[in-house]
């Protein structure tokens, strides 16, 4: 039997949330009964669907000078700023500042609303993954949008094409000053990105400047390849758009070493960089480089030498017979036997933890207007970039460190600092209170509708049905007698289970009475606010 069989075993709730959990951002019940209806196939044909991009982010903050408003006379409150000018035409630098952090604000609490909104999708995980393998960094909204709309765009496309793609995006320009990169003072940065951490992996050294995938002249003569390509400042009018200067192009051809076969790129101006990717591509362990990075994302960080022959190798083969499209091999992972059996041996990232604690227990941001909206997206945003997790703000070229650094990996996301934070701040999202970030309080109402999510729960009279459901629910898995025992007794501390059958079911007898409501409701948010910080609940 091969480990990548596809899986033929029972499909129910838990193995659709563990799917699920893994391709999305926080799972809902509604989605796993989706999901169990849909079967393993069908799920796996909805979560690949290709859907319309998503509306542009809009502005939030409504006109004034006060705290909690913006002058941005170029955009109306809740339209996007996207189509606006790149830089608002506005008396000062300050003001100018103003509305670029807040368009920053908007457009972070923007994308945290697409991972929420997703449904029985992975193109969000898969541009969450993208992000965090192609790192680029800007303070400009609009250059970091349009970064991320190409991200968003090739998610579950082609890498080959997104490579090209970001290597003349403006942002990647000039995070990793491809624009300073001339015939005159050629710079290497990117040149050296793209072959360690972005297409082939760098390998072991096997002597001086050489390495198992590429050497150092490499570098030098890659470098002069992707001479040329330029950004104008953002205060002109297409400073957002790449542009190719031959005058500052390394004329002739470029001869790579012995590890790509002694090709030569030959001079093709300003289509000589996807020539350039093009030979990088031709050499199989792209296709293996690639496979280890969507393994660790989606599967697991422990990769064996069995892994790698049985894993590894098929999944990159199918990579190559398809010219680089991901699809189809993420598609043999996603639906195999050993995808299946890998389950809780992932701490969970600070956003799949902050949708686990929302999303999971059925809270969303407000519809009440732009404003709410955005504003409860952004406090999850500030939340994920407390416990290490910033989107558009990586800690280095290399991503976070859970997706590489050996040996801890997941690990990363907790240490004696991070794991408080992560508990308290679960909690505080069942029980309400205040968010302290950057020494900035966020008051949270308690926004989880504990009552209507027990409501789903058949025969909720019973704390020992109930306690496991909850447990099935959020924890996907089974606990123990003596951790339902001890979640009972948070429940109806000292008291016969009895209680709870009278006391619940003189709710559902009269839900309109006020106190006994309350006191349903307060029992069941202190369970469910322990629940969230149980160990089980940081695993998936």
């Amino acid at each position: 039997m091969s480990y990548l069989d596809t899986y033929s075993g029972n499909w129910s709730a838990i193995e659709a949330r563990h799917l699920l959990k893994r391709t999305s951002f926080g799972v809902t019940q509604a989605l796993t009964e989706e999901s169990v209806s849909l079967g393993l196939s069908g799920t796996i044909s909805k979560l690949f669907e290709i859907k319309p991009m998503p509306e542009t982010p809009l502005k939030y903050e409504p006109d004034g000078t006060g705290r909690g408003e913006i002058n941005d006379p170029d955009v109306n409150y809740g339209e996007t700023w996207v189509n606006a000018p790149a830089y608002p035409d506005l008396p000062t630098s300050q003001e100018r500042n103003r509305v670029f952090r807040s368009r920053n604000r908007s457009n972070y609490a923007w994308s945290f609303l697409q991972m929420q909104d997703a449904g029985l999708s992975i193109r969000e995980k898969l541009t969450l993954f993208w992000h965090n393998h192609f790192v680029s960094e800007n303070t400009n909204p609009h250059r970091e949008f349009l970064y991320m709309k190409i991200l968003r765009e090739n998610a579950l496309g082609n890498f080959k094409e997104l490579t090209k793609q970001i290597t003349i995006d403006p942002n990647m320009l000039i995070y990793l000053s491809g624009s300073q990169n001339t015939n005159t003072a050629p710079n290497e940065n990117y040149s050296r990105e793209l072959l360690e951490l972005f297409t082939i992996g760098k390998g072991d050294a096997i002597g001086n400047g050489d390495y198992t995938n590429y050497t150092e002249n490499d570098v030098v003569q890659m470098a002069k390849v992707l001479t040329g390509w330029r950004v104008r400042g953002i205060a002109h009018a297409e400073g957002l758009v790449p542009f190719f200067s031959n005058w500052f192009h390394t004329k002739g051809s470029k001869t790579l070493s012995h590890r790509f076969n002694n090709a030569v790129i030959s001079e093709n101006g300003e289509n000589e960089y996807k020539d350039l990717i093009d030979k990088i591509f031709e050499q199989e362990e792209c296709s293996r480089f690639i496979t280890r990075q969507l393994y660790i994302w989606f599967v697991n960080s422990e990769i064996t030498t069995e892994i790698e022959d049985n894993i590894i190798e098929p999944l990159a083969k199918i990579i190559r017979e398809n010219d680089y499209e991901i699809a189809p091999a993420l598609q043999v992972l996603l639906t195999s036997d050993h995808f299946f059996e890998n389950t809780f041996c992932m701490i969970k990232s600070p956003i799949d933890l902050m949708f686990s604690a929302t999303k999971s227990l059925l809270v969303s941001a407000p519809k009440t207007s732009v404003q709410e909206e955005y504003q409860f997206a952004l406090v999850l945003y500030l939340a994920c970039t407390d416990l290490n997790q910033s989107i558009f703000h990586h800690p280095d070229v290399a991503g976070w460190k859970a997706y590489y650094q050996a040996p801890l990996y997941y690990k990363s996301w907790v240490n004696s600092y991070l794991l408080p934070k992560r508990l308290d701040y679960c909690r505080i999202l069942v029980t309400g209170g205040d968010l302290v970030i950057d020494e900035k309080k966020y008051t949270v109402p308690p926004l989880v509708p504990v009552l209507q999510i027990v409501a789903g729960i058949q025969n909720a009279t019973n704390p020992n049905i109930l306690v496991s459901e909850l447990a099935n629910q959020l924890f996907n898995y089974q606990i123990t007698n003596e951790q339902i025992i001890a979640l009972k007794d948070i429940l109806i501390p000292g008291l016969p289970d009895v209680e709870w059958t009278i006391e619940y079911g003189e709710y559902l007898g009269n839900p309109s009475d006020v106190s006994v409501a309350l006191s349903v409701d307060k029992k069941l948010r202190g369970l469910i606010a322990v629940m969230v910080q149980m160990s089980e609940f940081q695993m998936m």
